[in-house]
């Protein structure tokens, strides 16, 4: 019932390692979407910033 062998140890610590790494994988995914997502986000925020500026600058110079 109570295994606390040092091969049962390493069988549980390379079963953990096997899910580490499955996480790892899973985050690495995660984090390349959302700073693609970020990325574009980012984009289109300076795309709006610029057309905005660029039409407050035409309003500027009709007004002058």
């Amino acid at each position: 019932m109570n295994n606390r062998t040092a091969a049962a140890a390493h069988e549980r610590i390379d079963i953990l390692e096997k899910d580490l790494i499955a996480m790892q994988t899973a985050i690495k995914l995660q984090f390349r979407d959302l700073f693609s997502r970020v990325k574009r986000l980012e984009t289109i925020m300076l795309t709006a910033f610029g057309a905005t500026l660029g039409l407050l600058v035409a309003v500027l110079m009709k007004m002058g």
